[in-house]
């Protein structure tokens, strides 16, 4: 079958996690990084013996060698880097979000259906054993109908005004940084977007939103999905149902979910995983690459469009 010969565009922390799971897949290897600083690229493809290292993000996507890139940079640079790879005949994992509005999203994957390449958000959390398992069990009806859900995710970050998480220029803000794992459970669970939103954001010094808290109506079932740069929160996704419920703790990241009927526990699992997470996904999006697909049948072009309305819904009603 051969393997996908994969690019980094960015040498940051999240690079570091795809070039360090990228091992445990039996279809994908690493061929070269690229940073716009070319010691660093060299740095980083000396710690995880990468062949090739580029000194700028334009070398990166021109290498014949490199079959597919994984852009790891902050989000408002994901629309051009993505598109520059997809001109240049790359197939693409660009990270969550995909590009910081539906508009642009909507523009980067009519440039991916014109070039025929492949083109992939990294919701990474929709390939998690853990996550599949949880939606399982709602499906075969184990909880009964669905009540509520809940999802949050926070951490007390350091307020940094230029820094990633706060500055408005790299599109900043708790929403499109953490806020989109929320909306993605949400949607993951119930397959569909909300018919009513009600939210609270909290804003920073700087014009970001540091703590959104957002109310979802889905037909009968209420979702509160939260998530905030001030504050550590129990960061677990639970399923809430007429006869039990579905407990993801760290459901972004998570190896783990438990079945509850009522309050007894009646069925956990464990992934057994070697790396972090990332590799469930690296492992899919090269093997649709591979099989000449332009998308996941997981995180399809349709979810990615269909979370940026979310997030845009959430932001409008805080506008109202």
């Amino acid at each position: 079958m051969g393997k996908v010969r994969w690019g980094i565009l960015g040498a940051g922390r999240i690079a570091r996690t795809f070039a360090s799971d990228i091992v445990f897949t039996s279809n994908a290897a690493l061929q070269a990084v690229g940073a716009r600083d070319g010691q660093r690229a060299a740095a980083f493809a000396k710690d995880f013996s990468i062949p090739t290292a580029h000194g700028s993000y334009e070398a990166l996507v021109d290498d014949p060698d490199v079959d597919a890139i994984y852009v790891a940079t902050p989000h408002n640079f994901h629309l051009e880097q993505s598109l520059a790879a997809i001109k240049a005949g790359k197939a693409v994992l660009c990270e969550k979000p995909l590009t910081p509005s539906l508009e642009d999203s909507q523009t980067l994957i009519e440039a991916a259906h014109r070039h025929d390449i492949f083109l992939m958000e990294a919701m990474w959390s929709y390939f998690l054993p853990s996550l599949q398992r949880a939606k399982a069990w709602l499906d075969e009806g184990r909880i009964g109908e669905v009540i509520q859900i809940r999802a949050d995710l926070g951490f007390a970050a350091h307020f940094d005004p230029k820094g990633r998480l706060y500055d408005p220029a790299l599109a900043g803000g708790a929403l499109l940084d953490i806020g989109i794992y929320p909306i993605a459970f949400n949607r993951l669970m119930l397959g569909q977007g909300p018919d009513e939103v009600t939210t609270i954001f909290k804003m920073a010094e700087t014009g970001v939103d540091e703590d959104v808290s957002a109310v979802f109506q889905t037909g009968s079932v209420t979702s509160v999905l939260t998530c905030s740069f001030r504050c550590p929160l129990p960061n677990a996704g639970l399923v809430i149902g007429t006869k039990g419920r579905i407990e993801v703790p760290g459901f972004w990241h998570s190896n783990s979910a438990r079945l509850y009927e009522g309050d007894t526990l009646v069925e956990s699992f464990e992934d057994g995983r070697k790396g972090s997470g990332f590799e469930f996904e690296i492992e899919a999006a090269s093997k649709d690459i591979l099989d000449d697909r332009t998308q996941s049948g997981v995180a399809s072009h349709a979810v990615s469009l269909a979370l940026q309305s979310d997030m845009a819904r959430v932001r409008a009603a805080a506008a109202e």
